[in-house]
């Protein structure tokens, strides 16, 4: 059921998408006993790591402790990006200590004087194992990085619970009902039934921050929720009017492939409003059912059909390498081959090497953190940095990227509400932030206000290797403007 990570996309407009989980039988094990509370550890183990480790939410320890022999960042974070627009936050910001008053003690649900304990309800077993690992991941990376360099905040280490829903409706809502009362928020999530523990559980606790990305209009229409990445229907039209103006008459012959689940259809449906709404024309589109693994049949229709473009969002990126796979043994290379799932460790390898995806286009709104950009970007490279040293078998995907910002976020509003932190507080300061791109790792964004961007980067393949075009030395380009197929 790979498809089912396709409903992401609405959350994360053209970039931060279901970029796709190919994980082994060690890392899935890994995750879900970690959410399950079974231990796991070893290696970089389950979500834990020197602030006392995150549990699972029955209770139990959520792995060992992670591998952290690293050297440790500096204090002070990572510098902005001169090319992101403006914007910080981040790991940048002021380091915290315990104030020579105190910091107030037990002020709120799941605050001590010594900890924070916050919640992360993200699918992690049932039928797809391991489908968004990278959200607590990236979340508790993070939360090291802010334990060990900086003692926490105000005296506080960070702790992290998590719960596994199983791709199921009812654990969902479950999860987040089992937690609400014992957790100071939520951070990092990832669910694709985000809709029924919004609708059932959190809809009625409206004073609980929830610092993760929204995948349903249940969940990222609550007033309490904020992310790096504001939940919309649509999609920025920059990277069309890109590929239109280099591809006119492709652009009128689209083939694309949906993953049949609702979340994602919806969520296509909006994004393809987008695309017509500046001239293109969807020829060909296949809404395959989750146990499909084979897309031969489609390329045939497609080059029979006389596709011009292929575009892939509405995909998770193991799909995407199947399909493009299966296209080049079909020796079938439409003009234009539009990815922007596709950035991902295993995307090139599993498309069976670099000479079958050469000279394939991608739009992402992250800087890249598969190396390219750890030099000219400190943020990158912190990231880089912990989600190694937390998780050393992992492969750094969009998931962990995106909930390490998410963490960075919630961090950032903790510092501004001060040492005697209450839920209210915290809600104050991220409805009062701006201008935020966790020091240029993102295009900056205005979180108090829910906007979504219309920054990103494009990228070709290139002999076996991402690389970057018609964008500037560092930073995002930012053109076009956000279409929300809902108006």
């Amino acid at each position: 059921m790979r498809t089912a990570q396709v409903a992401l996309l609405a959350a994360l407009s053209l970039v931060v998408s279901a970029c796709g989980l190919r994980v082994d039988s060690s890392q899935v094990k890994l995750a879900t006993g970690a959410a399950e509370g079974s231990g796991g550890g070893g290696g970089g183990g389950g979500f834990s790591a020197g602030g006392g480790g995150a549990t699972s939410s029955a209770g139990g320890a959520a792995g060992g402790v992670a591998g952290s022999s690293g050297a440790a960042a500096g204090n002070g974070g990572a510098a902005g990006n001169s090319g992101s627009g403006g914007g910080g936050g981040g790991s940048g910001g002021t380091t915290t200590t315990l104030p020579a008053g105190g910091n107030g003690g037990a002020s709120d649900v799941g605050v001590t004087a010594t900890s924070i304990t916050v919640g992360n309800v993200s699918d992690l077993g049932g039928p797809v194992p391991g489908l968004f690992q990278g959200g607590p991941y990236g979340t508790q990376a993070y939360f090291d990085y802010i334990n060990q360099t900086q003692g926490g905040v105000f005296g506080r280490k960070l702790q992290l619970k998590a719960a596994d829903d199983g791709l199921q409706c009812n654990q969902n809502e479950a999860s987040y009902q089992n937690l609400v009362n014992q957790v100071f928020a939520f951070v990092g999530s990832w669910s694709l039934d985000d809709n029924c523990g919004a609708s059932q559980v959190m809809a009625q606790h409206p004073d609980v921050p929830l610092v993760q990305e929204a995948l349903s209009p249940q969940m990222g229409g609550l007033p309490n929720e904020y992310s790096i990445a504001p939940f919309a229907y649509g999609a920025n039209t920059g990277p069309f009017l890109y590929f239109k103006s280099k591809f006119p008459d492709v652009v009128q012959s689209v083939g694309t492939l949906v993953g049949n689940q609702p979340a994602a259809v919806a969520s296509a449906k909006g994004i393809e409003a987008a695309m017509q709404s500046v001239g293109y024309k969807i020829i060909y589109e296949d809404d395959f059912p989750p146990a499909q693994s084979n897309f031969t049949a489609d390329v045939v229709r497609m080059r029979s059909s006389n596709v011009k473009e292929v575009f892939l969002q509405a995909v998770n990126a193991p799909d995407a390498a199947d399909l493009a796979q299966e296209a080049a043994q079909q020796n079938w290379k439409p003009a234009l081959w539009h990815c922007p799932v596709c950035y991902f460790a295993g995307y090139i390898p599993e498309s069976g090497g670099g000479s079958n995806v050469e000279g394939q286009y991608l739009s992402v709104i992250q800087e890249l953190f598969l190396g390219e950009d750890a030099a000219s970007v400190p943020e990158v490279a912190l990231f880089d940095q912990w989600i190694k040293q937390s998780y050393p078998d992992f492969q750094p995907d969009q998931f962990a990227d995106t909930s390490w910002a998410d963490a960075a976020l919630f961090v950032q509003a903790l510092k501004a509400a001060g040492p005697h932190l209450t839920r209210k507080a915290v809600l104050s300061a991220l409805g009062g932030m701006h201008s935020y791109s966790d020091n240029g790792m993102f295009p900056t964004t205005d979180v108090g206000s829910k906007t979504p961007g219309t920054c990103y980067i494009l990228l070709e393949i290139k002999g076996g290797k991402y690389t970057r075009i018609d964008d500037p030395p560092t930073g995002f380009r930012c053109d076009g403007t956000y279409f929300h197929a809902n108006d």
